[in-house]
């Protein structure tokens, strides 16, 4: 049960990255005109992250260069590096499509390679279906898809949907229900996370916060077993919860 525990915290870190991006990039009003869109992201990210390098290799793209890895820009609590580009498009003549290319962007220790589709809904919802290949800072290489529901309850971010992903002990995929993130933080503080494992197992993950720390509760059928999740990300085995 810990290795599926260590596998979330993998893809929480990539999963908050990704969220980051979506937070500079995505919180304008969806039914502006493109050329205004990308002016207004334009001025947001000089503004959030003036150490970063903007460019504009089109009317409707923007390139952000955040640095080089020793010298990181510092957004949402993570240290960004490397190179993101985002274009606006309207495929349909109607819905706004925000493609994201991470070229690739590293946050703090963990590196994304590929692409993002960010979608909106007439609720103020946003989908992002997302391909990548991770380096986790355990230097594993981990192939990801995935298709997310991001909204917000109060200052939480909650996400529901679905990852997938390839590692060298095989195919894992977790189905997420109301997770709740705070600013800044890579492990959920509710929510539950069903993880089908290379093994053939189910294992479902109860996320909590307490004094102390991220908590996870995972239960594989007969007995639940308690997790901590340090700050950077380490995965202590409390025993039997």
């Amino acid at each position: 049960m810990r290795q599926t525990v260590v596998e979330m915290v993998d893809q929480g870190r990539a999963m908050a990255i990704e969220n980051a991006v979506v937070a500079l990039v995505g919180s304008i009003d969806p039914d502006d005109g493109l050329a205004d869109i990308t002016d207004e992201v334009a001025a947001d990210v000089a503004a959030l992250t003036p150490c970063a390098v903007v460019s504009r290799p089109g009317a409707v793209a923007l390139r952000v260069w955040f640095g080089s890895k020793d010298t990181p820009c510092p957004y949402a609590g993570i240290g960004l590096s490397g190179t993101m580009r985002v274009v606006y498009t309207r495929p349909d003549g109607q819905g706004l499509l925000a493609s994201i290319y991470y070229e690739p962007l590293r946050g703090d220790a963990t590196l994304l390679d590929g692409f993002s589709q960010l979608t909106w809904a007439a609720d103020g919802s946003q989908r992002l279906i997302t391909e990548i290949r991770v380096d986790t800072p355990t230097e594993r290489e981990v192939e990801i898809q995935a298709d997310r529901l991001l909204s917000r309850v109060d200052d939480a971010l909650k996400v529901e949907g679905w990852r997938r992903w390839q590692t060298l002990m095989g195919r894992w995929e977790a189905d997420l229900a109301g997770l709740l993130l705070a600013p800044g933080e890579f492990m959920p503080f509710a929510g539950l996370a069903a993880v089908d494992t290379p093994f053939n197992h189910t294992i479902v993950l109860d996320f909590t916060h307490e004094a102390g720390g991220a908590k996870v509760r995972a239960n594989g059928g007969r007995r639940d077993r308690l997790f901590e999740v340090t700050d950077e990300g380490d995965v202590i085995d409390v025993g039997d919860g």
